[in-house]
């Protein structure tokens, strides 16, 4: 395990996160949800601004023409999730995170928009058959992620969304719109990488990955935090802001204990994901991680829809921009009972 005082990010780690936030906050990503759930199309500038700006490389091994470390991925993942970012990141990191772990990545891919998905199915002869894979970031993809489970072993693949045999079956997402999760169906697609895998080793393949949703949810958890706190403090009633009155302060502390809970989790998976740290102990430790922030995030976003009392409701308010992204994030990788349910066997595997 890494040094204990590495579970605080260093400076450069700080400085990092305070560039990219104010990076990510000039894309105007609640202005961007709000146009993307009355049907209008996300701007593509947010893409660029990512690619310019080298994000797509933190976190990727300098072999494959990466920089920084895990530690750096997650805090700016934290605030594009604060930012309620629009533009595809969190896609793109979590294909290219499971490409690395499978040895499957291209660097050319990385550059463009990517799709990821979790679905049940098979890869036969590098060719893919999945009835139904709900695609994160899959309408403007270049290419496609997928981790496809069969009954006695598993596949990572990546298809060309263009080839032959892979079918739209629903464009729609009701949630957040902002980032689409479409329905596809793969008839025999070609895979242009693939790998089988053990049913074992798949929770080790996917840790980083968590890793990094955890990241991005713990940023939409601080993210409806920071805004419950900047209203409590500014809406009055009975003459005094409601943020004075000690039912609303237990409400915000428990909110702040959730997030500090998954943002110390989250740290301490990323800093696991290193060379020399027998796998069971990342693989658990992002497990929980994604657990917990799924967890937090869903029940901060509520908090202050709550704090925000009949305004709340409104289309108007914000809140429920942190509420769609918070549930339509949370299940992406597994319910969070699941994960906690798979961090114990391993938990108990190596108490034995």
């Amino acid at each position: 395990m890494a040094d204990w005082y590495l579970l605080a990010p260093d400076e450069d780690a700080r400085a990092l996160a305070q560039a990219a936030g104010a990076q990510f906050r000039s894309l105007n990503g609640p202005a961007d949800m709000r146009a993307a759930i009355d049907g209008a199309a996300l701007a593509p500038d947010g893409w660029a601004t990512l690619v310019k700006g080298g994000y797509l490389d933190i976190g990727v091994p300098e072999a494959l023409g990466g920089l920084g470390r895990m530690i750096d991925l997650v805090v700016m993942l934290e605030e594009a999730g604060r930012s309620l970012l629009t533009a595809p990141l969190l896609a793109a990191v979590l294909a290219s995170q499971t490409q690395i772990a499978a040895g499957v990545h291209r660097e050319e891919l990385r550059q463009s928009p990517a799709g990821f998905a979790t679905a049940e199915g098979t890869v036969e002869d590098g060719r893919c058959f999945v009835d139904r894979a709900h695609v994160f970031g899959g309408l403007d993809a270049a290419a496609l992620t997928l981790i496809v489970k069969g009954p006695d072993r598993a596949w990572i693949a990546v298809v060309d969304p263009d080839t032959d045999g892979v079918e739209l079956l629903e464009r729609a997402t009701v949630i957040d719109p902002s980032r689409p999760v479409p329905a596809l169906r793969l008839r025999g697609a070609a895979a242009v990488e693939s790998r089988a895998l053990a049913l074992d080793d798949l929770e080790r393949i996917m840790a980083s990955a968590r890793a990094c949703l955890a990241a991005d949810l713990v940023g939409t958890a601080a993210g409806a935090l920071d805004a419950a706190i900047a209203h409590v403090l500014q809406r009055k009633q009975f003459g005094r802001a409601i943020g004075a009155f000690q039912a609303v302060k237990h409400q915000l502390a428990d909110a702040y204990v959730s997030v500090e809970k998954a943002r110390s989790l989250t740290f301490g998976a990323a800093l696991s994901l290193v060379p020399g740290v027998p796998d069971d102990i990342p693989t658990r430790d992002c497990l929980l991680a994604n657990a917990v922030a799924a967890e937090a995030a869903v029940q901060v976003a509520a908090r202050f829809t709550q704090l925000m009392g009949a305004m709340g409701v409104t289309f108007e308010a914000d809140c429920h921009l942190f509420l769609r992204r918070a549930h339509q994030s949370a299940g992406l990788l597994g319910a969070p009972d699941d994960l906690f349910m798979a961090a114990a066997r391993i938990e108990r595997r190596e108490a034995r």
